[in-house]
């Protein structure tokens, strides 16, 4: 299979699955964009393969841990609707024991300093708004889609000889998109061995983007890199795009899970940890997943 016609393919692919002329010539220009190398999510020094491929702000030791008490802070003054916004957040912030109410993380300023540096490479404003702009604009799961889109497509063979051939620049590329292609194909087996997706409940890429704008907005607050006001802000305008792309708490959540499968590969202690947190947050009575549902 060539370039135009697996491209073909994959256009008629986002056809049926509804998006309207709007929306395909808008991924059609990132896409090719991607694909020139002016949007390249893959043309990115080791570091940053590390932090955006391989890195993820949990804590690992949380993940051997069973669920614990929601946090709520009683001093919140999140309208609901605001309350839902930063809930969207709640698979990793639940996970790393924050408030799931406010924009405040409940964690002092110098942990959450440590935090974006150690986990981001962030040290200033300037780092963490060109963050926002990446994630909102492209982040991962523009090369998400390119990758689920041959390995369905075509066979694992002919996935790896187009990524290689059109999209791979360099060995250090190669090596990532190669664990990231294994990566998808091991965690459809698991989510469909598990029955956790089918036909009319599939994964979608952008909360991995979202959520983390969410969470790292609040810690960029804590940080005071930058206002409650900014912060809050960059996590309401989360919201259309999260509302118009989900259809439940649940579908939010195995999306983030199925992300983080993705990026880290599949771990059955992680996955199965992750599971329990989703669990108790759509059933605990204090949980804003309980307490503000979800309105699409």
């Amino acid at each position: 299979m060539n370039s135009q016609q697996y491209m073909q393919m994959y256009w008629q692919q986002l056809k049926n699955m509804g998006l309207n002329n709007d929306a395909l010539e808008m991924y059609r220009q990132q896409m090719e964009q991607a694909m020139n190398g002016s949007l390249n999510p893959f043309n990115e020094n080791l570091k940053q393969f590390n932090q955006f491929f391989t890195g993820d702000d949990a804590d690992e030791e949380a993940l051997c841990r069973e669920p614990e008490a929601v946090r709520l802070n009683p001093a919140s003054l999140l309208t609901s609707e605001q309350q839902w916004a930063v809930a969207c957040g709640a698979d990793l912030a639940f996970l790393n024991g924050q408030y799931l109410n406010d924009i405040s993380t409940g964690i002092t300023r110098h942990e959450c300093r440590q935090l974006l540096s150690e986990w981001w490479d962030i040290d200033s404003t300037e780092e963490l708004t060109e963050m926002f702009d990446w994630l909102r604009d492209s982040g991962h799961r523009i090369e998400y889609d390119i990758i689920l889109q041959a390995l369905n497509s075509v066979s694992m063979k002919e996935s790896k000889a187009f990524l290689r051939e059109y999209i791979i620049a360099n060995e250090l590329e190669e090596a990532v998109v190669m664990e990231r292609l294994r990566n998808t194909r091991d965690a459809l087996e698991l989510f469909r061995k598990k029955q956790l997706i089918y036909d009319k409940l599939q994964p979608d890429m952008l909360i991995w983007d979202f959520a983390r704008i969410i969470n790292l907005a609040r810690a960029g607050f804590d940080a005071g890199y930058i206002s409650y006001e900014q912060a809050l802000q960059e996590i309401m305008e989360c919201v259309p795009a999260i509302k118009r792309t989900y259809s439940s708490w649940k579908h939010l959540s195995l999306s983030y899970q199925f992300a983080r499968c993705v990026w880290n590969g599949v771990e059955e202690d992680s996955f199965q940890a992750l599971q329990n947190n989703m669990d108790y947050l759509l059933q605990a009575t204090d949980s804003p997943w309980v307490l503000l549902p979800w309105k699409g």
